[in-house]
C-alpha cells in the first residue's frame, strides 16, 4: 500500500478515494518489522510529552440554560467537548474573539 498526503483544510472533508483507502489500511495488521524497539529513556521522555499536552484546569464557566439545553439536543452527550474545544479554537484565533470583546 503507497503513502498518500491530503491536505484538507479547515471545515473540509477528504476526497471519497482517501476515506476509502484509509478505511482499507484501518483492516490490515501492523507491520512492525522496520520500527526498532524503542529505549526506556525514549518511553519515558514520550510519555512525558503525552502528560503534559493533557494537563488540563477545570474553569467555571456561567452559560445561559438555554444554551446548554441546545448544545446538549444538537451534540449529545460530548456537548462539553465541543465546548471546551470552540474555547480552544476561538483563543487560537484572535478575530473569532473580535465578535465577542
Amino acid at each position: 500500500m503507497a503513502i498518500h498526503r491530503v491536505f484538507i483544510r479547515e471545515g473540509g472533508t477528504p476526497p471519497d478515494w482517501a476515506i476509502e483507502e484509509a478505511e482499507r489500511a484501518s483492516k490490515l495488521p501492523i507491520n512492525f518489522d522496520d520500527a526498532p524497539p524503542l529505549t526506556d529513556e525514549e518511553l519515558a521522555r514520550g510519555a512525558a510529552i503525552v502528560r503534559a499536552r493533557r494537563q488540563k484546569r477545570n474553569v467555571t464557566v456561567r452559560i445561559p440554560q438555554h444554551t446548554i439545553d441546545r448544545a446538549k439536543k444538537m451534540l449529545g452527550a460530548g456537548y462539553t467537548s465541543v465546548f471546551r474545544r470552540l474555547i480552544v479554537k476561538a483563543v487560537d484565533h484572535p478575530e473569532m474573539l473580535k465578535d465577542c470583546l
